[in-house]
């Protein structure tokens, strides 16, 4: 019978680990998604307790981590380090400011939008400079108050917001294709033809047309 290899057992260990903490979920989780105790998850994050390849692949895909990273063929996509609280602190002063701008576009004053509130003059003001977090609920009714919409005090095209929304809406549209455009869009040598429709959804139509007309030079 074939020895157990402690050292593999321990890399793999260490990866399973690293994954959990990647993804930010917790022994208890983890180990409940595969049916065992949180000690036995421990001991096997130690390699000293052995999951089957489907435990693998139910870790893969409740952490979100490739399988070839178990196979050390593939590594953890790197996260942005993001200061949430100061990000937080930036992103209510630019609504703020974004507010004001609507209140005076609709031609209202501080202390219409109080009244509409029921809240003080200077909370109103406070808000405008970011000094108080505006409460999302507050937010929405004032957007229905001076007839705008709280989705454009979204940060959706740049930042932290922006890249999370685009990785949202490419694993909407990844699963709402069938099998095999998943497998022929994953295919490593499908990158080359999106490369080269990226070129050419790039040109203007005059370059286009000496494209088709190389072409057809070609076929006849």
């Amino acid at each position: 019978m074939a020895k157990r290899d402690a050292s593999r057992a321990k890399l793999l260990g260490d990866l399973i680990k690293k994954a959990r903490e990647h993804a930010r979920q917790t022994i208890e989780a983890c180990a409940g998604i595969l049916g065992i105790s949180p000690d036995a998850f421990v001991q096997a994050e130690a390699g000293k307790y052995d999951l089957s390849l489907p435990d693998l692949e139910a870790l893969a895909i409740f952490l979100d981590v490739p399988m070839g990273y178990f196979w050390g063929t593939e590594t953890l996509e790197d996260e942005a380090n993001i200061d949430y609280h100061e990000w937080t602190m930036l992103r209510h002063r630019v609504i703020g400011v974004l507010m004001s701008q609507l209140r005076i576009q609709s031609r209202k004053t501080h202390e219409e939008l109080a009244e509409f509130l029921e809240v003080e003059v200077d909370r109103i003001r406070a808000y405008e400079t970011g000094e108080v977090p505006i409460p999302y609920l507050h937010l929405e009714s004032l957007c229905r108050f001076m007839g705008g919409n709280p989705g454009d005090f979204m940060d959706e095209e740049r930042g932290p917001l922006g890249r999370h929304q685009a990785r949202q809406k490419l694993n909407k549209q990844f699963n709402r294709m069938d099998s095999e455009m998943q497998q022929f869009l994953v295919n490593p040598v499908t990158m080359s033809y999106l490369d080269t429709a990226k070129r050419i959804s790039d040109m203007d139509v005059a370059k286009l047309r000496q494209v088709a007309e190389s072409l057809l030079d070609i076929t006849y």
